[in-house]
């Protein structure tokens, strides 16, 4: 009885042993330059929504248009849907709206930037690798008048595979994709 117990220690030992090292990783995005204030008096309010496997922290990679791959030991420090969402709330937060907020529902009398996150992660095409993003961006009035849409792909090419080098790219192209947004936005409440 006393040799299984051991047997059985000595197997989760290993085991255990054997295992990769869980990896968190973060996205690095440049400091917003403050714009002057285009509504000043303005709420506006972030929604994202995302498939089901980009609201979680998983890191996710595609070997072929038909395949995705969720990796078990590489995590993002939060999911790609909270860091999309952020990512547009600061952006916004830079002189375009006196209040940004994030929440699942509009309060009356504010904007909404409706995000839906397509995609956010590594995409593997034979010997090469990009970091990838897709979503698609609309700004409501608070009346719900259609005010800027957009569809918004960036692909950055990647060193290599490595979940750094992807951390890396994504956060460029996130950047990329929200400074392309807040031109957009600022342009149509401009006019």
């Amino acid at each position: 009885m006393q040799k299984r117990i051991m047997g059985l220690l000595l197997i989760v030992f290993i085991a255990s042993c054997a295992m990769p090292e869980t990896r968190i990783y973060s996205l690095n995005m440049p400091a917003e330059k403050k714009m002057p204030a285009v509504s000043a008096d303005a709420t506006v309010t972030v929604l994202v929504s995302s498939p089901r496997y980009l609201s979680q922290p998983y890191m996710a990679y595609r070997t072929s248009p038909y395949q995705l791959a969720i990796s078990r030991y590489a995590k993002w420090d939060s999911s790609p849907d909270e860091m999309v969402r952020d990512a547009f709330k600061d952006t916004l937060s830079s002189g375009l709206f006196k209040d940004v907020r994030t929440s699942s529902f509009v309060p009356a009398g504010s904007y909404a930037l409706k995000v839906d996150l397509k995609r956010f992660e590594r995409l593997d095409e034979g010997d090469l690798s990009y970091a990838e993003i897709a979503l698609d961006v609309s700004l409501l009035s608070p009346e719900g008048t259609n005010l800027y849409q957009n569809s918004i792909t960036k692909k950055i090419k990647l060193e290599d595979r490595s979940f750094l080098n992807l951390a890396k790219g994504l956060s460029s192209a996130l950047g990329e994709g929200t400074e392309e947004v807040r031109g957009g936005i600022s342009k149509t409440l401009k006019h």
